[in-house]
């Protein structure tokens, strides 16, 4: 059975039991996604025309960003390329060829990305 308020320290959390005011729940999930991103938090910029029916796709992975910014994120590099694309399983994708804008754009916003592939 869950304890889910207490008369000592009114509301807890029902994962760590401490009263939501001390939780730290929340953070440690934060802490566990950074840990795990994909490319070990380099973050790489590539082109790939592959399984996309020849069209030519930016690709930017690694970003340690949680889901709301990441499509923030992309949403921006998208109208600063003038091109559509979309945010999945922790990838930017940016429609057309645009490696060296998107570079330079992320190295504006604070993050050190490198470009990989051909």
């Amino acid at each position: 059975m869950a304890l889910v308020y207490s008369t000592d320290g009114g509301r807890m959390c029902p994962h760590c039991r401490q009263p939501l005011a001390a939780c730290r729940c929340a953070e440690a999930a934060r802490k566990a996604v950074r840990e795990t991103v994909r490319g070990g938090g380099q973050v790489r910029v590539s082109r790939e025309r592959g399984g996309r029916g020849g069209k030519t796709v930016t690709l930017v992975r690694g970003l340690a960003l949680d889901a709301d910014a990441l499509a923030a994120l992309g949403k921006r590099l998208r109208a600063a390329c003038g091109a559509g694309g979309a945010a999945k399983d922790g990838v930017l994708e940016i429609q057309g060829d645009h490696v060296e804008r998107v570079l330079a754009l992320l190295a504006q916003e604070g993050h050190a990305a490198r470009r990989s592939g051909g």
